[in-house]
């Protein structure tokens, strides 16, 4: 957890000096502080992000500026490596990520460092929505580890039209129909 811890950090870093607003881990990450989830190579963290002045378009340009600045210049694919983790920005897009960046709630990681994550209901309908065959293991991991309140997940899988998406999960984990 510490070279995640050293990530984070600079994540907060850049937060702190105002290059991203608010922002909330995702995927296995996130879903760390909640199950233990299958492997994960990458942090993913939703942010959003303000236009620059004069731009209608979002861009992490200032943000992959200042990590460089930093001395962070190592690149897999679209993550910059920090710490040893891989992470990858996501401008928030979607309504639900939007969301979920502003239920997002500081949790503590390690040495002093706090990380902002959504609740479980927020992950698992980000991992509905997309339904890759990695977000079905996750979601069935959240699901009979029971660490989500069904109401709250069913009311913001509503609000969202998830609903029948998550029914069909929820068949696939009883063995009732195939993928």
């Amino acid at each position: 957890m510490l070279a995640t811890a050293k990530a984070i950090q600079v994540v907060n870093q850049l937060r702190d000096e105002g290059f991203i607003s608010r922002y909330a881990i995702g995927g296995a990450v996130g879903a760390l502080f909640y199950i233990e989830p299958t492997q994960t190579q990458d942090i993913d963290i939703f942010v959003h992000l303000n236009p620059e002045p004069g731009s209608a378009l979002v861009s992490l340009d200032r943000v992959v500026a200042r990590l460089k600045e930093l001395g962070y210049s190592i690149w897999e694919e679209d993550k910059v490596v920090v710490g040893g983790w891989p992470i990858q920005f996501l401008p928030a897009a979607k309504p639900i990520e939007m969301e979920a960046i502003d239920h997002a709630e500081e949790q503590p990681l390690a040495d002093g460092v706090n990380a902002f994550v959504p609740p479980p209901e927020y992950l698992m309908a980000i991992a509905i929505d997309l339904g890759r065959p990695k977000d079905l293991i996750r979601l069935q991991q959240f699901h009979e580890g029971q660490v989500y309140d069904p109401e709250k997940l069913e009311a913001l899988l509503k609000d969202y039209d998830l609903l029948a998406k998550w029914q069909r999960c929820l068949a696939l984990f009883k063995g009732e129909q195939s993928p």
